[in-house]
């Protein structure tokens, strides 16, 4: 499949069947990750991988409940977000794994930190679909993370400390057809010639 193809028809997925992904793709998954560009070559991010539907389900609680569910517009029809649906108590949609993308607690360690750990994930959403597998990326991790208890997965799961989850990548087969391209705005490329 070509890169623009994989650009152009990838989606974002929020509905999932219980089917655990294969730890082989989540390790390549996690590899295009690792390959993204980072200033300076520095490989500044960390990723840390989960497969335990369980813990995930409770982290992603945690998640929906940081945000503001209460925006004027939808964001999907096909594959509702925590936006569009009060009823989705996750902010993961079941998903049976995740990727955390870590990045240093202190941002003025690192050039463009939260530009890096974005990059990452979507390495790892392109790698994802590249393999058939589904995924969405969930912001809200230092949020998520900042409450009370939750400080100690990371530790339980030998994060170094001074490292911190910035970004989320849901990962699994998708329940239900695969949602259609939608219409690109106008007007959001201008180009200057010479």
């Amino acid at each position: 499949m070509e890169l623009m193809d994989m650009i152009r028809n990838r989606r974002s997925i929020r509905k999932y069947l219980k089917q655990p992904v294969e730890r082989e793709k989540l390790d390549l998954i996690a590899e295009a990750g690792l390959f993204a560009p980072n200033p300076g070559g520095r490989q500044g991010t960390r990723i840390i991988m989960l497969d335990d539907p369980e813990t995930i389900e409770k982290i992603g609680v945690v998640n929906a409940d940081c945000e503001n569910r209460n925006w004027d517009a939808g964001v999907s029809k096909d594959q509702p977000s925590i936006i569009d649906d009060k009823s989705i108590r996750s902010g993961f949609y079941g998903c049976p794994a995740l990727a955390m993308v870590c990045i240093r607690r202190d941002k003025k360690t690192m050039v463009n930190p939260i530009g890096s750990a974005f990059v990452c994930a979507q390495n790892m959403v392109l790698e994802a679909y590249a393999l058939g597998v589904s995924s969405v990326i969930v912001g809200r991790a230092e949020a998520t993370f900042a409450r009370p208890g939750m400080r100690e997965y990371l530790d339980r799961w030998g994060l170094d400390p001074d490292y911190m989850p910035i970004v989320f990548v849901c990962l699994g087969y998708i329940d239900g057809p695969y949602p259609a391209v939608k219409t690109r705005n106008e007007g959001r490329y201008l180009y200057v010639g010479r």
